[in-house]
């Protein structure tokens, strides 16, 4: 069951999507690709992270960033908006205690949640955390994505032939941290056609 709730963070309300399973065993916050270029919660790639979770016990929350939607405030480069991801994360976490704690995004919001990452005591931090088509450089020669590295259990998933963050650019990120990447031989940023491999990746990857 997925209804629409509104949490308060630095720059007001934030719209949020939450999925309900029928018995809670875990949570999980998952973020959306960039809202200037049409990214919202009901994307198809956090829609997906979003249905593995639930159909493995977990609430989700789906927000939306700054200027999205319902949420109030105007889009801040990724600064804002991981500051209100880490702020929501305490907040599910606090509603929610002693659960595990699981974590997604996918372009935009990856970048989100790898800097949100830092904002979090280590207590606070997900179990596991999915970073789909991750930009760790310059994006469409328009702006270049400063990513802080990540000491933690993640999946690198990334298109082959993703046209908007280049696949050398995560490699060069990943590889001085020796993270693995899942590439994806052929897909393009957005995954197209490549949803049922992408949902395996996901879930051999989950551990509930």
């Amino acid at each position: 069951m997925t209804e629409t709730i509104f949490l308060q963070c630095e720059a007001g309300q934030v719209q949020v999507y939450e999925d309900r399973p029928d018995q809670i065993k875990a949570i999980a916050l998952v973020t959306h690709p960039h809202p200037l270029m049409g990214g919202n919660p009901k994307h198809k790639i956090p829609q997906l992270m979003s249905e593995i979770f639930l159909a493995n016990d977990c609430l989700v929350w789906r927000p939306s960033f700054r200027g999205a939607d319902d949420s109030h405030g105007t889009h801040d480069d990724g600064v804002g908006e991981s500051k209100d991801i880490a702020n929501l994360a305490v907040q599910m976490q606090e509603k929610y205690p002693n659960l595990p704690f699981y974590a997604a995004g996918f372009s935009f919001g990856s970048h989100v949640w790898a800097k949100s990452f830092h904002l979090l005591d280590p207590a606070q931090r997900p179990k596991q955390l999915i970073l789909a088509g991750l930009p760790a450089g310059r994006v469409r020669d328009l702006i270049d994505y400063k990513t802080p590295e990540i000491d933690h259990d993640i999946l690198l998933v990334h298109g082959e032939q993703d046209e908007i963050t280049p696949l050398a650019d995560v490699v060069a990120w990943a590889k001085p941290q020796r993270h693995p990447i899942t590439i994806m031989p052929g897909a393009n940023h957005f995954f197209t056609g490549y949803l049922k491999p992408l949902k395996v990746v996901f879930e051999r990857y989950l551990k509930f």
